[in-house]
């Protein structure tokens, strides 16, 4: 049986759990390099325009990624300029990737639940490619 590879270049939307309630979806491109492991992309939130810098494996559908968010953007109150750790596994009934961010600040600490799937428009797009 063919095992899709999940880790396509494309749109990704995201949304997260923080404050008793979800927030999202947001969208960020994400860039993979199969030869490296490393997955690269940016976006933009509810906090602020954010990059992405982490790494995957196809062997166990997992990633972790490292959010930084860009000084001055977004809402002044929760963007500090800060980094969020997120922590990801593939999830074939939901067709995502599912897990946990991580904030650890000197004034704040957190967690809470993250989820990012390939954006619809990416998979007819990338579907329409490859045909």
């Amino acid at each position: 049986m063919y095992d899709k590879d999940h880790f396509e270049a494309g749109v990704w939307s995201c949304r997260y759990y923080q404050y008793n309630k979800w927030h999202g979806p947001y969208h960020l491109s994400l860039s993979f390099d199969h030869l490296t492991s490393k997955v690269s992309g940016q976006g933009i939130d509810d906090v602020g325009i954010f990059t992405i810098d982490g790494v995957f494996s196809s062997q166990t559908h997992r990633m972790d990624l490292i959010k930084t968010y860009e000084r001055d953007t977004g809402n002044s109150n929760e963007n500090i300029e800060h980094q969020v750790t997120l922590q990801l596994t593939w999830n074939s009934d939901h067709n995502q990737f599912e897990g946990k961010w991580f904030v650890r600040t000197s004034n704040y600490r957190g967690e809470g639940k993250f989820e990012l799937k390939l954006d619809e428009f990416s998979e007819l797009l990338i579907d329409r490619l490859n045909d």
